[in-house]
């Protein structure tokens, strides 16, 4: 009920509880729908970020190993410990462990990251050490 002033009386003044309750619905349906996305956005860039400290890694082999003056091996043990914070969900194998010769050049060869049934191959080029992402 307004007065003929314009003004709001005791009653009338603040929020009804239905109202704030709608309100706090509102937000949790919003919660609901956007925080699980935003975890699952959050674990993809964590992801690519390692990826890319993978490969930075792996191209800077032939340096560290013509630094050391000697021959550098690298398994997938080996890999994954250097380059710790990999996701759990992605497991790497290579075929042979990788070279790297005691001038800096790289054998080559093959890295593979599989997540469950799909597998993505790396190829480590000989000399060079260039990585080269594929499928």
């Amino acid at each position: 009920m307004s007065t003929s002033s314009g003004k709001r009386t005791a009653q009338e003044r603040g929020f009804t509880l239905l109202e704030v309750l709608v309100v706090l619905a509102l937000m949790a349906l919003a919660t609901g729908i956007v925080l699980p996305r935003a975890a699952g956005w959050l674990d993809s860039v964590q992801e690519r970020g390692w990826r890319a400290d993978l490969k930075a890694y792996l191209e800077g082999m032939p340096v560290r190993a013509f630094l050391a003056g000697q021959e550098m091996r690298l398994d997938a043990a080996a890999l994954a410990a250097s380059v710790p914070g990999g996701p759990a969900t992605i497991l790497l194998r290579t075929p042979e462990p990788l070279s790297y010769g005691a001038t800096g050049a790289a054998v080559g060869g093959r890295l593979e990251l599989r997540r469950g049934n799909a597998r993505e191959v790396w190829t480590i080029e000989p000399v060079s050490g260039r990585v080269t992402e594929g499928t």
